[in-house]
């Protein structure tokens, strides 16, 4: 049956290659990926970091060869691939739940959200002001690290997509919420921003006008 391309993770458990001298070694890496001395400590926790979570064969073996370059040993795990019916040959994966649409709050409740200043067909018949919501995320140290490591190979840092879809979607559930308390049945004129709190770490808020519309 066939099957698609072989994939692959990499993976860093804080092994020293023999012969270097592991100062030495944070430091190389501490300058590979631009961090400072105590983010690359914590590579050497003797906890698996993943440097690339699903790449191919050539990509995989760049980022063994940056690590090695600095005195480190990275470790390439073939993942399981899928036949010609999209099902992995492996042992099956949890999927992640559905993502519930930005119109439906907590609570299961009607809410139009739109980021234009009115509803189309609808007349707005009450206005209560100004809601919003937001959250703060840090950085996870293996997107960060993959991030780093990006311009090896190029494209798209998926891990900081989904941090960013997570983020955007908990900021929107929060000012949702807070419409519905204030009896709003629809938001108009949403938009959003972000802004850094503390290194590493930043906010992402999401606001709009909540009003109620018939």
């Amino acid at each position: 049956m066939e099957t698609q391309p072989k994939q692959f993770r990499v993976v860093f458990h804080g092994e020293v290659a023999d012969g270097h001298d592991p100062t030495a070694v944070r430091e190389k890496l501490a300058a590979l990926l631009k961090k400072d001395p105590a983010r690359i400590e914590r590579l050497f926790s003797g906890r698996e970091v993943v440097i690339a979570a699903r790449v191919n064969a050539a990509d995989a073996e760049k980022y063994r060869k940056a690590f090695a370059a600095a005195g480190a040993v990275c470790r390439i795990e073939t993942l399981e691939t899928e036949n010609a019916s999209g099902k992995e040959s492996g042992p099956p994966q949890t999927p992640e739940p559905a993502a519930a649409p930005l119109s439906s709050p907590p609570d299961g409740g009607s809410m139009i959200v739109t980021n234009i200043e009115s509803v189309p067909g609808k007349t707005i018949v009450a206005h209560y002001g100004l809601v919003s919501g937001s959250t703060i995320r840090a950085k996870h140290l293996g997107r960060d690290i993959m991030a780093s490591l990006k311009n090896l190979v190029g494209g798209e840092l998926k891990g900081y997509t989904e941090l960013l879809r997570e983020s955007r979607r908990q900021a929107t559930e929060r000012m949702i919420e807070q419409a519905r308390q204030l009896g709003a049945n629809a938001i108009i004129n949403v938009r959003f921003s972000t802004s850094s709190v503390a290194q590493g770490a930043a906010e992402l808020y999401a606001y709009g006008t909540a009003v109620s519309v018939r």
